[in-house]
């Protein structure tokens, strides 16, 4: 009978003693989840792209390459695209449908490129946004800038990261191909409207047409207090690269680096890489698509 009682109540201590030490297990996964998925849920992953516009003379043509150009794209946080006209857009929203997007053609009447910015619904919420025209009135819809041949514009959006619990500014920008001052104008007019100070993540990022030593590049640096992802990454994919490819794979070799990613916060940049993603052949833009991931710092 003793014995009985004696068994009864170590089995009873033992459930107590388990049961305190699972409620602790409970409590301290809860406050402190698993180090590798909790890093990944911080992590906010960007990619620029110039899709380049559907050309019906390209020796890719754009309905051989839309679902590439997709597949590209499809599993970043926040993707910027430039040269998007409206089938390629109507297209894109289609096979992007995990993603939210704000845009609109260069052209008065809202034809023409567009440099739309899409994001993770999931993850974000659409705070406001807008598109500004590169030239002396930015508000003036289809309003050619300096030495510009075309409108060029600066799609703008703010977004709520519920994972982060802040705010993130987003520009994406296509400066002229043609016009120096241009290009300096559009650093000026990016540089105030990057607001400064003004959300937890800043991301400047685009075709700019300039190479990094460039003097537009420098002053669009220097004015929103913006550093390159590119120089600031902890890891790149090849020690060098450009982005500025053509069609040819052979032409990687000397391509230029036009295409950026800029930011400013309180974030350190893990990862750079320009993909190559190939097709026939060919890559299926004239641009490769820059990426970057980002960590907040420690």
């Amino acid at each position: 009978m003793l014995r009985s009682r004696y068994i009864r109540s170590m089995m009873q201590s033992s459930k107590l003693f388990f049961g305190f030490v699972i409620s602790l297990i409970v409590l301290f996964s809860a406050a402190f989840p698993a180090n590798a998925e909790a890093q990944k849920d911080l992590e906010t992953s960007v990619c620029t792209f110039n899709i380049r516009y559907d050309n019906p003379n390209d020796t890719l043509k754009w309905f051989e390459r839309r679902d590439e150009i997709a597949n590209a794209v499809r599993y970043f946080d926040v993707v910027t695209l430039q040269e998007v006209l409206p089938n390629q857009m109507v297209d894109l929203t289609e096979r992007l449908n995990q993603h939210d997007s704000f845009g609109r053609g260069r052209n008065a009447d809202g034809s023409g490129e567009a440099a739309p910015i899409f994001w993770n619904r999931n993850r974000f919420d659409f705070l406001r946004g807008e598109v500004k025209w590169l030239s002396t009135d930015p508000q003036q819809e289809g309003s050619l800038g300096w030495d510009a041949d075309l409108p060029r514009v600066v799609t703008i959006v703010v977004l709520f990261d519920r994972e982060n619990q802040k705010t993130v500014r987003v520009l994406n920008g296509h400066w002229s191909h043609v016009g120096e001052w241009s290009r300096k104008g559009a650093a000026a007019l990016t540089a105030g409207w990057s607001g400064l100070a003004s959300d937890d993540l800043t991301l400047v990022c685009g075709d700019f047409n300039a190479e990094p030593d460039a003097p537009e590049i420098l002053d669009l640096m220097a004015m929103g207090n913006l550093s390159d992802t590119y120089a600031s990454a902890r890891y790149r994919c090849r020690k060098e690269f450009g982005t500025y490819s053509t069609f040819f794979t052979e032409a990687i070799a000397g391509a230029k680096r036009i295409d950026y990613i800029f930011y400013r916060g309180d974030v350190e940049v893990d990862w750079a890489c320009a993909d190559e993603h190939i097709k026939f052949g060919l890559y299926i833009s004239d641009h490769l698509p820059y990426q970057a991931v980002f960590k907040p710092t420690k």
